[in-house]
């Protein structure tokens, strides 16, 4: 198992797609944040006991490639992928896949900032990034 990524699984809701039965692209941002807090769940961190810590983590950059239309009640996998980790930042990646894995329906991509609670940029520990990338 690769520790430096982690994939959850969706079913499509109606609630997720637009008149066409097609997965509306805001749902995208969503799933990419459901990936990425279960990504750092299985590091043993939860989002909120960062946030008590006062570290948070605001998406700085965003970008989607949308490949295939995920239409709805599809089961579909959400991969989220660790791509770098610094001090000030980290950036993943996240694939969208059928449920067998064989169908790639997008590519997104995320840089997250460690900021306080006030917004203003600050350097975490070594020991939470190297938590994080292990």
């Amino acid at each position: 198992m690769n520790k430096n990524c982690h994939t959850i699984d969706h079913r499509v809701y109606y609630n997720e797609t637009d008149q066409m039965g097609r997965v509306y692209h805001s749902n995208y941002v969503i799933w990419m944040e459901k990936g990425r807090t279960e990504f750092i769940r299985t590091k043993k961190i939860s989002y909120k006991s960062l946030e008590e810590d006062g570290i948070f983590l605001p998406v700085s950059d965003i970008d989607i490639k949308f490949l295939k239309a995920i239409e709805y009640d599809m089961e579909i996998k959400i991969k989220t992928i660790l791509i770098d980790i610094n001090r000030i930042k980290v950036k993943f990646r996240y694939e969208f896949y059928d449920k067998d894995m064989q169908i790639l329906f997008g590519i997104g991509n995320t840089t997250n900032i460690f900021v306080d609670k006030d917004g203003i940029p600050k350097r975490v520990q070594k020991e939470l990034m190297e938590k994080i990338r292990s």
